[in-house]
């Protein structure tokens, strides 16, 4: 029972930097909005596993799947191209606000200039508030890349 009750430990403030501004993805799965903190472990496979788990997996594959991708730049967990792009941008339309979102970070922090177009029009008629800032922010980080 203790088991149980530890894979679903409830965090109500960000390990890292104290905000509560958490998500929980599944189970024991939590990511932190504002730092980019999260608990999962490195995804020892390469980037075609992990894309087509985010493009034809279940709701959860997809979800940790998405969720992996926002770790690119770190060092440890480089798991997507630019090369990747096309695959990134089909998950744009996943029916998952949280894939959604995930994949926008990650394409911004790719400075994905392809997927510029998609990313405004998420940014402005996504039904999630989430997902619209995730894809401002991804704008920004493209067009400031572009200005340099």
């Amino acid at each position: 029972m203790d088991k149980i009750i530890s894979q679903q430990q409830e965090l109500e403030k960000c390990p890292s930097c104290g905000d509560t501004n958490l998500r929980r993805l599944e189970g024991n799965s939590w990511f932190c909005l504002d730092c980019d903190w999260d608990n999962l472990t490195v995804i020892p496979t390469g980037n075609d596993e992990l894309l087509s788990s985010l493009l034809h997996g279940d709701i959860h594959s997809r979800r940790l799947a998405a969720q992996a991708l926002i770790n690119i730049g770190d060092a440890d967990r480089h798991l997507a191209t630019l090369t990747d792009t096309s695959s990134l941008l089909k998950a744009l339309d996943d029916e998952d606000a949280d894939v959604r979102y995930f994949v926008a970070v990650a394409l911004g922090k790719l400075e994905a200039s392809l997927s510029l177009e998609k990313l405004k029009q998420l940014a402005q008629d996504d039904a999630s508030a989430l997902v619209r800032e995730g894809a401002k922010t991804a704008v920004e980080q493209i067009e400031s890349c572009r200005l340099s």
